[in-house]
């Protein structure tokens, strides 16, 4: 192990002292705040860095453990409202004991109000699906099922969809990037809306960053839209 990794695990073991910024979701038809998407924070390091180094040493749980716990602990003591997205790896899942802890911390406060946002960092994996699936229904949390930068990457498929039967399915910001001048992603974007239409998925675009994305984008059937332009990812102060 390097040094450079040393520093990176010795800065995640103690997970109280990262912030989590939190990122507004938008329902376009009235406006509002649909929730919020918690994202980390570690500084100086960037997510990427981070998750590219847990991954490395296979240990991505730790990552996914402390993401729930404390992804949900200062959504909770901010009186964010609406729903909660949580990312989460599809090769990974948190232990019983640990959803315990965060069952107790919660209670029935994110009841219906939870999304597992499935990210693309992994290959889908059924026992890690199965174990979580398994575990929040157990917990009686309801929670929905969104995948994230779907259309690129590992996340562009039917068979993700098939794997996963998510509620809510997030179009990737390459997709939406300049979308209003870029004819081939027009078309790429209609298929994507009548498909997912056609399964009652809620259609979400993320990395919307300009007024001409956005004006463009309320031409098709996207319910919820994320970026910049309609909101920043905000860090709340700890309790």
């Amino acid at each position: 192990m390097c040094k450079e990794d040393i520093v990176i695990f010795d800065l995640m073991s103690k997970p109280e002292k990262i912030n989590f910024a939190y990122q507004p979701i938008f329902e376009i038809e009235t406006g509002n705040i649909y929730g919020y998407e918690a994202l980390m924070r570690p500084t100086p390091y960037t997510p990427m860095e981070v998750i590219a180094e847990y991954a490395r040493h296979n240990r991505l749980n730790e990552i996914e453990e402390f993401t729930t716990y404390y992804g949900a602990k200062h959504f909770l003591e901010n009186n964010l409202t609406g729903k909660l997205f949580l990312n989460s790896f599809p090769s990974a899942f948190v232990s019983d004991e640990m959803l315990e802890k965060v069952h107790q911390l919660v209670q029935h406060r994110l009841k219906e109000r939870l999304v597992l946002e499935i990210l693309e960092y992994t290959e889908f994996d059924s026992h890690a699906h199965y174990k979580k699936t398994s575990q929040f229904k157990r917990s009686q949390t309801g929670e929905f099922v969104a995948i994230d930068d779907y259309g690129t990457g590992k996340n562009i498929d039917e068979e993700c969809i098939n794997f996963y039967n998510p509620d809510i399915v997030k179009i990737d910001r390459k997709l939406i990037s300049n979308i209003h001048t870029n004819i081939t992603n027009q078309k790429t974007l209609i298929d994507i809306c009548n498909y997912l239409q056609k399964k009652d998925i809620i259609i979400l675009a993320e990395g919307v960053e300009t007024q001409e994305e956005y004006d463009y984008l309320k031409n098709y059937p996207i319910t919820l839209m994320q970026g910049f332009f309609l909101g920043k990812p905000k860090i709340y102060d700890k309790n």
